[in-house]
């Protein structure tokens, strides 16, 4: 019963810290504005790169990673709080896991759900790939630097961004079971390569249909395409 009672609570913090959209609180900052108003329409990273520069971008990416340590870092304290706790999860299907991944993925799962659904902005966040990542480098960080230097070369190339997030998001679930050889691990990463793809399908058809914005590192004015 503490279990569930536990698993409850760090779904409930995950979510709500998740839900601190910093692109939307950095852009109510910098110019009493909404960056959902502009650009894409998306509180990420890129948008904030786009309407207003890179500092703003930088700070964004750097919120938005940060809250999803605070989240992983508040759910490892409520598991090992207390010994009885953790006599419980011995007993259940979990202690035949990973016990450390498996806490970090389900903080960062929910972590990543209020980014994209933020309770405190009309549950229109961004893409989760910054939140995502974050909880990528907790895990394993081996995963996280490569994936980063797949994300860096797909968008040198190309200058699609989105195309870079995607490909990160489908070579998640195959490091995670390269590295480490479990399948419901595996499972755990394919449900957010689900979220985060659902996420991008807009982007998809823009990339299907070669009408994708490819972005532009000197960009630093607010549009509305």
């Amino acid at each position: 019963m503490m279990l569930i009672v536990a698993f409850i609570v760090i779904a409930l913090i995950s979510y709500l810290l998740g839900s601190l959209n910093f692109g939307v609180i950095l852009s109510n900052k910098i110019e009493n504005d909404d960056v959902r108003n502009y650009g894409s329409g998306n509180a990420g990273t890129t948008n904030m790169l786009r309407n207003y520069g890179k500092k703003a971008a930088f700070f964004t990416i750097v919120g938005d990673m940060l809250k999803v340590f605070a989240a992983i870092f508040i759910a490892l304290q409520i598991i090992s709080y207390t010994p009885m706790l953790m006599s419980e999860i011995d007993s259940s299907p979990l202690g035949a896991i990973n016990l450390n991944m498996f806490i970090k993925s389900f903080a960062g799962f929910f972590c990543v759900l209020g980014h994209i659904y933020p309770c405190y902005f009309k549950f229109k966040g961004g893409k989760g790939v910054a939140t995502s990542g974050g909880m990528v480098f907790a895990i394993d960080w081996r995963i996280g630097l490569i994936l980063v230097a797949v994300f860096i070369l797909i968008v040198a190339v190309t200058k699609y961004v989105s195309l870079g997030s995607i490909i990160m998001a489908l070579l998640y679930p195959v490091l995670i079971f390269v590295l480490h050889k479990s399948p419901a691990l595996t499972i755990i990463a394919l449900v957010f390569t689900v979220i985060v793809i659902a996420a991008h399908r807009e982007n998809i058809k823009k990339l299907i249909n070669h009408t994708e914005n490819k972005i532009d590192f000197k960009s630093n004015k607010k549009d509305s395409d």
